[in-house]
């Protein structure tokens, strides 16, 4: 009997990993998300937080700036409000470490989140200390972000404690674009 579980957790575990997104999965996928010109200026975000069950337990609105500078060094400056009053802020410093990748440091990532951009899609995979019953612990974060026509964004994320996910992020951000 006991073997027989086995097998069949195994199984589930291999089809479970077969359907795992890749960056490469959007390979020649537009338009094309650079970095460099999205993160660059205005953008706002809406956006909901999901617990283990799929619940949404929070809902938020964020304003965020983008900038680089002449080394290409951008700065992404984020502040939420969640529907319940708590407000937070987030300084990205985001480097390019070779075509479509970079490296992404904030106060709250626990060392250097990876980013990675192919065809419309940024993936970014860090971990991130939050706070818990008065101390923090650390969630491992993968993040997606998927760039539509007109400059929106769909970007849904995975929280995982142990390989288990423990939440999921549910974002749409909008580029403000300058009125004419």
């Amino acid at each position: 009997m006991n073997l027989k579980i086995f097998y069949t957790l195994g199984f589930c575990f291999f089809l479970g990993g077969c359907g795992s997104m890749k960056i490469s999965d959007f390979d020649n996928t537009t338009p094309k998300f650079i970095p460099e010109e999205y993160f660059n200026g205005k953008l706002t975000a809406y956006g909901l937080v999901k617990n283990r069950s799929g619940e949404i337990i929070r809902t938020f609105k964020g304003d965020l700036v983008g900038s680089w500078d002449e080394n290409n060094i951008g700065t992404l400056n984020e502040k939420f409000i969640y529907n319940d009053g708590e407000k937070q802020t987030r300084v990205w410093t985001l480097k390019s470490t070779s075509n479509g990748k970079y490296i992404g440091t904030a106060g709250d990532i626990v060392g250097k989140a990876s980013m990675i951009a192919n065809g419309n899609t940024v993936m970014i995979d860090y971990t991130m200390q939050v706070p818990y019953n008065g101390s923090t612990i650390n969630i491992d974060v993968k993040d997606w972000l998927h760039l539509q026509e007109d400059g929106v964004i769909i970007n849904h994320s995975k929280m995982k404690k142990f390989g288990i996910t423990v939440g999921e992020l549910v974002i749409t951000i909008i580029k403000d674009f300058p009125k004419n």
